[in-house]
């Protein structure tokens, strides 16, 4: 072993020693590059047509054509490319020999032009005449003049004489078949060179598949975009969006590109085969997916800018009686308006506080792209009320942009007390609220003097009089802002207490209740709160009424004035059943708007004693008339979608058929004459145009012609509403209401075009129309609560759930 380790020292030494001697030399080094050209001009011949077969071979895996095969055929062709092309370079190298180094000095001379062979020369030695003086010096002289004349050396490049062992050029076209793979596999041309020289020996597995889409931004309120790997064309998306893909059967980590990528492409994560990736989309850019040597899918994205919301307001800002500021507004944003805020400034320079403070607005819709409101906001209890403001309107979208209105300069409404000793509470608490130190010492007199002699001036009242002294002592040891706030509160709830018997008290609870039960219906909130946020407000609403009732004007017989309306607590009542069945059905816009309007008529409700409208007997009945015609009307349409299911082929067994269904119409012929029978009066024609509709949709019926009955029952109804209007026109004429072109019902609410006693911009849906939604509600809460669902379905129920 010593002997075997030592002859290699000694062989790797002369070569070491070999190379540099010949790298020393110029000649010596050019005669090497000979050598290596005849070397290249002896092999490069001899490995064609291997060369070119296994080009050939590699070019068409680097386009990915071996993942169409059968693991098994791929492997035979590429034991036989293997072995084929092994086979004829061996044979083409059969009898091929390494340059020798005469053959390069040869190669030297001939490139470089030189005569008498002054390299392969230059080593000869004196044959005869050694013996001889003058020979031997004429042959030294002879070598030198050789050596002198190599002048420059040059090697020429290799021809090796390929085109005659490959006339027709197909080299050519497999060196163009190689540049295209390579840019056809781009970075997965590694991948796919691996893939090419070692089969998948798993079995014939398919090829790998992917599921792919795209989750735009929830505030939106779109739906996921699934993508087809063949998709064409442009897709549109809004800005932000989410790409999820998922890769199946994948042998190895799927590659995700996107130009531009400046967000940061990801990569794939995952094993055995599956693997997921999310991307998101900032700006327009092309995206590809490319996994087991294979581009998946490749689509062109262009995303939308979110624009930000605008707003303005719809007419100037007001007040009502009640002292409640008035807001009316218009707003819209390309995906929703998600809330809007009143930012009120200061123009009063003895305020300290001069940045703006916000008031929310409640929406009547969660996410909006239009809406026109009016919204009532009572800020007479803030220090800023009776001071002149500047109003912004501030809107917001889902994605946190800003718009504002135009600024408005108004004098805030401020409560007007006429209680003495109210009014001087809210005096002070204003005084406080400016912040100016001396002031503070003033008024902590001046609740000091307010309280003397407590037996003569708050006989009975002694509630009273221990507010205003808790307050001057507060007032008195208070060391921070938050304390002297604290006796502000006070000085304002006890003055609300004075004034009215406390009826100031119960709007302004009253406000606040609504006010939170807008937001819960905006918000999507759970029905058990909704309903316990409609117990509380009807509470409220009945302490508002009977303090009302107490600080009631008596009416001495008179009939209220012209163009007023007239309520009754069964008609408040009323309003309120609607909304709570309404934000039960789902129909939570409705709701929303129909408790605006109930707002709308409460701050504008005057109570008088007599009761609350003075209506006789007979308007009375008339009013009882209207409404059981009311009830009339939704049983006829509920019989109209009776006969369309029978016609549709999915009756409900409990009706009887079509026979069961002519009972029911005439049944219902028959109240409706019960009904105009006990009013007294003459009815209107309309009237008699319904019961003869009635009686012909009652006969087709029982001939089973459905179609014709159907027709006839729409013009019952039509015409039942008709006259239904026109006894609330002469309702209305009675009472001395007159509403724009007659179009109002008893309450004084704009019907508008649909018949809707709520005015042509709130849409109720009637109790067919309830019931689908209701159907639909349930279901997806159903399916909400099945947590075993994909991750995506559940986030989509959501939104629908949010959205209804």
């Amino acid at each position: 072993m010593t002997h075997y380790w030592n002859w290699i020292a000694s062989r790797t030494g002369w070569l070491i020693k070999e190379i540099r001697q010949t790298l020393a030399d110029p000649v010596e080094r050019r005669i090497a590059l000979a050598r290596a050209v005849l070397g290249w001009e002896i092999v490069w011949p001899a490995l064609w047509p291997a060369s070119g077969i296994l080009g050939a071979y590699v070019a068409v895996g680097l386009f990915g054509l071996f993942d169409l095969l059968p693991w098994e055929i791929h492997l035979l062709l590429m034991m036989g490319v293997l072995g084929g092309c092994g086979w004829l370079t061996f044979e083409t190298l059969k009898g091929a020999h390494v340059p020798t180094w005469e053959e390069g000095a040869r190669r030297v001379e001939r490139d470089s032009a030189l005569s008498h062979r002054p390299i392969s020369e230059h080593d000869d030695v004196q044959a005869v005449g050694t013996s001889d003086p003058w020979s031997v010096s004429l042959w030294r002289v002879h070598v030198k003049r050789l050596l002198a004349s190599i002048g420059i050396l040059r090697t020429k490049m290799p021809s090796p004489g390929l085109p005659a062992r490959d006339p027709h050029a197909v080299r050519f076209v497999v060196l163009v078949s190689l540049v295209l793979g390579v840019v056809f596999a781009g970075h997965n041309t590694g991948q796919r060179l691996f893939d090419a020289f070692a089969p998948n020996l798993s079995g014939n597995g398919p090829p790998p598949t992917m599921d792919a889409w795209i989750n735009p931004p929830a505030y939106t309120g779109q739906a996921p975009l699934y993508l087809r790997a063949d998709a064409s064309g442009t897709i549109t998306i809004p800005e932000n969006s989410q790409l999820v893909v998922r890769v199946h059967g994948s042998r190895g980590t799927p590659v995700l590109e996107a130009d531009p990528h400046k967000n940061g492409v990801p990569d794939f994560e995952g094993s055995s085969g599956e693997y997921a990736a999310s991307y998101k989309i900032g700006e327009t850019s092309r995206i590809a997916v490319r996994a087991s040597g294979r581009e998946l899918g490749r689509w062109s994205v262009r995303t939308l800018a979110d624009n930000a919301p605008v707003i303005a307001f719809s007419e100037p800002p007001s007040k009502t009686e009640r002292q409640v500021l008035k807001l009316v507004f218009t707003a819209g944003d390309d995906y929703g308006v998600t809330s809007v805020r009143a930012l009120i400034t200061p123009l009063n320079p003895a305020y300290r506080r001069k940045e703006p403070f916000a008031v929310d607005l409640p929406l009547a819709a969660a996410s909006a792209k239009t809406l026109k409101q009016t919204d009532f906001q009572d800020l007479t209890e803030h220090p800023l009320a009776g001071l002149m403001v500047k109003i912004v309107l501030e809107a917001r979208d889902g994605a946190g942009h800003r718009g504002y209105s135009k600024a408005v300069e108004i004098r805030l409404p401020q409560r007007v007390f006429t209680d003495p000793l109210a009014r001087a509470l809210v005096e002070q608490r204003q005084m406080l609220a400016l912040g100016q130190p001396a002031v503070r010492q003033r008024v902590i007199k001046t609740l000091d003097a307010l309280t003397i002699a407590p037996e003569i001036f708050y006989e009975g009242r002694g509630n009273i009089y221990m507010a205003i002294r808790g307050a001057y002592w507060g007032l008195k040891l208070a060391s921070s802002r938050e304390d002297v706030e604290r006796v502000q509160d006070l000085l304002w709830q006890t003055a609300l207490a004075l004034e009215n018997g406390g009826a100031l008290l119960a709007a302004q609870e009253l406000r606040k209740i609504q006010q939170q039960l807008s937001e819960a219906l905006a918000q999507g909130a759970p029905q058990e709160v909704i309903d316990a946020l409609m117990q509380r407000y009807q509470e409220a609403l009945q302490r508002y009424l009977q303090a009302l009732a107490q600080n009631a004007q008596p009416s001495n017989g008179q009939p209220p004035p012209p163009g007023a309306k007239v309520l009754s607590e069964k008609d408040l009542n009323d309003l309120l059943a609607a909304i709570q069945k309404l934000a039960q059905s789902g129909a939570r816009d409705s709701a929303m708007q129909m408790l605006a309007l109930l707002q709308s008529l409460i701050e504008n409700l005057h109570m008088s004693q007599g009761g609350p409208g003075g209506q006789s007997a007979q308007d009375q009945k008339m009013g009882k008339a209207i409404q059981d015609l009311g009830e009339l009307m939704g049983r006829q349409r509920n019989l109209m979608d009776k006969t369309f299911r029978e016609k549709q082929g999915n009756p409900d067994p409990k009706d009887g058929g079509p026979k069961g269904l002519a009972q029911q119409q005439g049944k219902l012929h028959d109240d409706m004459d019960k009904v105009l029978k006990d009013l007294g009066e003459k009815s209107p024609d309309a009237f008699g145009k319904a019961g003869r509709e009635m009686n012909d949709a009652q006969g087709r019926l029982g001939a089973q012609a459905l179609d014709g009955a159907q027709a006839s029952q729409q013009k019952a109804l039509e015409a039942m509403r008709e006259g239904t209007g026109k006894l609330a026109e002469e309702l209305m004429k009675r009472n001395g209401q007159q509403g724009p072109n007659g179009n109002e019902d008893p309450l004084g609410r704009q019907t508008g075009k649909n018949g809707s006693p709520f005015g042509s911009n709130v849409k109720v849906p009637d109790e067919s129309s309830l019931a689908r939604a209701r159907s639909i509600l349930e279901e997806l809460r159903r399916r909400a609560a099945e947590r075993g669902r994909p991750k995506e379905e559940l986030d989509y129920i959501d939104r629908l759930l949010k959205e209804f």
